[in-house]
């Protein structure tokens, strides 16, 4: 029994959490000065928490939907669409990047027919002027423009093999009641035979002259044969009859009777419309080959046959009509000179296949059409960023937390309810003393009760000697915390007690103390953790700008 969670079930949650991290606040944690095994667990969690030295809230301009990167190169075979495989994971659209193109930007194609599964060429070409963004190559391959990077978008963004949706497109488009026809295709195209086309010219020089018959008001007129015409009458009858006038204009009408003169070795053809009314102008061009008749509950599709020798090879919408969610597709049989059921023929019936395009359309839903499971957070350290974090020693993880709270620490106060959410946030404690000469980098400072008992310890990350200023991290441990208030700032350290070096060596915060310490505004250990990642602890300094990159999947 098969079991399947469909993509609208990925694609949608991947909607409903882009849609909280744009609602809420959430933040890249920088934590640990050695690196740290990390893992899915309460402790890991609350150690990560407890040992972070800065943070950095996501912008929502920088959080993305992400699909993944198929460039577009030469020799390649992309999966055109169709709606009944699935299309997760296959490389059904490509990027074309500035190499390959005129814009100098990455564009994303999607592939709509492959040429039976037949390499790649040359590459679609953007023009702002092509009204429907369907693009026919030279190697057989129909694309449709689906949207574009900058440059400095994809160099920004792109991670781990993954590229961003980039605005404007709509998260949610309204829910459409069907679906254009997408492509009609043959499923036996080197194995049909037995069809004619016919073609030729409407006799006359203008609609008024008989080129129309009563001025095409009753839908006749007379064709000029260039191929042999049938003499038999209503041969053509239920066949379609392509018009093209010498401006370019077309039109498709079914034949409804035909009769062939053979004084004057021209047709008069009758057709379900008034092609005089219509616009069908003197000496235009007609094709006349076998109908093709799309059903289904949508409306407005109109297709026809590509015959050579003998042989349908493709069809042609010319419509794809809206509001389809089932439709099929059948090449009408001509009624003469055709009987694929007869072994003393060799006719064989052409088989096609009608394929629905996407609810509202190709490029109507990119979330959708695109199989969208994946999203993107990105976290920038600007030159301005390093100036508040601390531009020296070392981190080993990097994590994604949501919600972290924030307090109003400014001028040495603590307000737990302000939460002000500050963009980025240094969670080190400063600590000015006349004793800096007693501390080291990376040891440990620690405060002793009455008791004899240690209520607080941290780790030296920084020592600024040109403003006597400690600066200490990985501070949180096993120690009952303070109130929050003016005094503790809701942390264990306790301004009247002396610090103590791993020597015993005592360290003294200047006076007044409340002027000589700074702690973070944010309220330890608060907020979510969703993510986490350890590795080799890597370097800071005054010339670090580093990049976060997290691609995450549903």
């Amino acid at each position: 029994m098969a079991e399947i969670l469909s993509t609208n079930f990925k694609n949608d949650l991947t909607r409903l959490y882009v849609d909280d991290l744009v609602s809420n606040d959430y933040y890249l944690f920088v934590s640990s000065i050695d690196r740290i095994t990390v893992e899915n667990s309460l402790f890991s969690t609350n150690q990560f928490l407890e040992k972070t030295l800065f943070g950095k809230k996501f912008l929502t301009d920088d959080i993305h939907f992400m699909i993944k990167y198929y460039p577009w190169q030469r020799g390649e075979i992309f999966v055109q669409y169709d709606d009944t495989i699935d299309l997760d994971g296959q490389k059904f659209y490509c990027v074309v990047t500035p190499t390959n193109n005129d814009t100098g930007d990455y564009r994303v194609y999607k592939c709509l027919f492959n040429n039976y599964g037949a390499t790649v060429q040359s590459p679609p070409n953007y023009n702002p002027i092509t009204v429907d963004q369907i693009y026919h190559t030279a190697d057989g391959y129909i694309w449709k423009f689906m949207y574009a990077l900058t440059e400095r978008q994809f160099e920004a963004y792109n991670a781990l093999g993954y590229i961003p949706i980039i605005d404007p497109f709509t998260i949610n488009p309204a829910l459409s009641s069907g679906s254009p026809v997408s492509d009609i295709v043959v499923v036996n195209p080197d194995d049909n035979s037995g069809y004619v086309e016919a073609s030729g010219s409407i006799v006359g020089n203008t609609v008024t002259n008989a080129v129309m018959i009563a001025n095409g008001l009753d839908g006749q007129f007379v064709v000029d044969p260039i191929t042999t015409f049938n003499p038999i009458s209503n041969y053509y009858s239920g066949q379609y009859i392509y018009i093209t006038n010498p401006n370019s204009t077309t039109f498709l009408y079914t034949i409804t009777n035909y009769v062939f003169s053979t004084s004057t070795g021209n047709a008069t053809i009758k057709v379900d419309g008034n092609p005089g009314v219509d616009g069908v102008q003197s000496n235009a061009s007609v094709k006349i080959f076998p109908r093709v008749e799309i059903l289904g509950d949508g409306t407005g599709a109109r297709a026809i046959p590509n015959i050579v020798n003998g042989a349908i090879k493709t069809i042609t919408v010319l419509n794809k009509g809206s509001g389809y969610t089932n439709l099929e597709a059948r090449v009408v049989d001509p009624a003469f000179d055709f009987s694929p059921e007869d072994p003393a023929t060799t006719d064989i019936r052409a088989e096609v296949r009608a394929i629905l395009a996407p609810r509202g359309g190709h490029n109507y839903n990119l979330i959708d059409e695109l199989v969208c499971k994946h999203f993107g957070m990105y976290a920038y350290i600007t030159t301005d960023d390093n100036n508040k974090i601390g531009a020296n020693n070392t981190y080993g993880i990097v994590g994604i937390v949501k919600n972290p709270l924030f307090a109003n620490t400014a001028s040495g106060s603590f307000d737990p309810d302000a939460n002000t959410v500050p963009v980025v946030f240094d969670n080190r404690i400063a600590i000015t003393t006349d004793n800096i000469d007693r501390v080291t980098a990376n040891t440990i400072l620690t405060q002793i009760n009455s008791n004899n008992e240690v209520i607080f310890e941290g780790r030296v990350h920084e020592i600024d000697l040109s403003s006597n200023t400690v600066y200490l991290a990985e501070y949180m441990g096993p120690y009952r915390n303070g109130a929050n208030d003016d005094i503790n700032f809701g942390i264990s350290i306790n301004t009247d007690l002396l610090f103590r070096n791993e020597t015993g060596q005592t360290i003294q915060i200047n006076t007044p103390a409340a002027n000589n310490i700074v702690v973070s505004p944010y309220i330890q250990r608060s907020g979510r953790v969703y993510y986490m990642r350890d590795f080799f602890a890597l370097p800071r300094n005054e010339d670090s700008r580093e990049e976060f990159k997290f691609v995450l999947e549903f």
